[in-house]
């Protein structure tokens, strides 16, 4: 009976650092499906709900998640094309002759074409990360760190296809309907010509992520609204916690990512943009210290575990200004610009690829160096038994984790900032 209850799992806990890094980066058994090691995660980055999931059947749980995030991907393409109907007005007034009112009250008509698209998109899209992150928990992640991560990459892809190319395509295409109907032929070339026309649309983005974005993050509405929802609901009558919560890497990353490479891709077409931008940036700078240093609660130390793929966001925002700058070369007809941003776009993959080949082991593996510099340090100050025993204690299941009655373990004893 208690054989049937045991994890498929085990924390194994070594006297050494340097012995931890051989084994968990090391093939233990010549059946690959056998044992599978890696360094453990930190002990408030353990995720034990997944680790009853059974190795072999992990694919099928990330099939399902990236199968999901797809879907979703693509059903949203719905409201982002509706949002980009309202930007092109003078179209939505022939397709929907009631729209013509707004252009009876002075300014209106400025301000629904304007800001209102990029408004209604970002209300969209705030609930867009939370989604991802909870099909990322179903993923079978072991730690929070890899789930966020798994959320960080599938909200940068969502962001790249429904803000980015489909604001592009949807705000052409528009414009285009009856223009293909009359000359289908000049139809490819005539909405490859209309891609700089969105850079007021990408520019009034960014001014509503900065000016908008930056506030929500300070005021924090949806967390108190969350809070209080609870409180009414099914935490009524529970003690209540300190409204505390971790940094939300896998919100906040891919939209700084996407602000970057719509600036990176915008460059060129429209410069205009770029002082936007540096604003926005100086006010996230300024927003983010103080949420980091006085607001959030720190689950797990990163690690740089995610800059990996931030590289990665912007090397893919550096080749598809590239491609975007080929393009346009051709349609306005320099071939030889065209053809001598080639090598350019060849030497971005190039350098990714190396830096892949250099650099990208060493956020994956872990420094045999440094593993006995540490251990030495240890030896020296006498601290082996004491660190052995604590990782020991540390890595106790919560149901196992012994009650204290002597001291109270609510978190309103606790410090908002916990200092090293």
């Amino acid at each position: 009976m208690l054989k049937g209850k045991e994890l498929p799992v085990a924390f194994v806990t070594f006297k050494s650092r340097w012995g931890a890094a051989m084994a968990a980066q090391t093939q233990q058994h010549t059946n690959p499906l056998l044992w599978i090691t890696e360094m453990a995660p930190e002990p408030s980055d353990v995720s034990w709900k997944n680790l009853s999931i059974q190795y072999k059947i992990l694919p099928v749980y990330k099939i399902g998640v990236i199968l999901a995030a797809t879907l979703l991907t693509i059903f949203f393409a719905v409201p982002v094309t509706a949002v980009q109907g309202i930007a092109k007005f003078e179209k939505l007034k022939k397709w929907f002759p009631p729209a013509m009112a707004i252009e009876f009250i002075p300014g209106l008509s400025s301000v629904v074409t304007g800001y209102l698209p990029s408004a209604v998109l970002k209300g969209f899209i705030y609930i867009v990360p939370f989604a991802m992150l909870g099909m990322a928990k179903l993923g079978g992640s072991i730690s929070k760190s890899k789930e966020e991560i798994k959320a960080c990459n599938m909200v940068f892809y969502f962001l790249l296809g429904n803000v980015f190319f489909l604001s592009l395509i949807s705000g052409s295409l528009l414009d285009e309907i009856g223009e293909y109907v009359s000359h289908p032929k000049n139809f490819p070339s005539h909405l490859a010509a209309l891609v700089s026309s969105q850079a007021d649309f990408f520019m009034t983005y960014i001014l509503t992520e900065g000016l908008s974005g930056f506030s929500l993050e300070v005021l924090q509405p949806g967390l108190l609204i969350w809070d209080f929802i609870k409180s009414r609901t099914y935490c009524r009558g529970k003690e209540k916690d300190l409204y505390l919560y971790s940094l939300q890497y896998f919100r906040i990353i891919p939209i700084v990512s996407l602000s970057i490479l719509i600036g990176i891709v915008y460059a060129v077409i429209a410069p205009l943009l770029l002082p936007f931008l540096i604003v926005y940036f100086f006010l996230g700078y300024a927003v983010y210290i103080n949420q980091i240093q006085d607001v959030y609660e720190t689950v797990y130390d990163t690690c740089g575990t995610f800059w990996p793929f931030i590289h990665h966001y912007i090397i893919v925002a550096i080749i598809l200004m590239q491609i975007t700058m080929i393009g346009l070369f051709g349609l306005k007809s320099k071939p030889a610009a065209s053809v001598s941003t080639i090598p350019l776009l060849l030497l971005t993959i190039m350098f990714n690829e190396y830096c892949k080949i250099r650099f990208l082991p060493a956020f994956r593996s872990h420094s045999i160096q440094n593993a006995v510099e540490n251990d030495e340090f240890d030896e020296k100050s006498s601290e082996v038994e004491h660190s052995f025993d604590k990782a020991i204690e540390e890595y106790l299941q919560p149901c196992l984790v012994p009650v204290s009655f002597t001291q109270s373990d609510s978190s309103l004893y606790q410090p908002l900032i916990t200092s090293w």
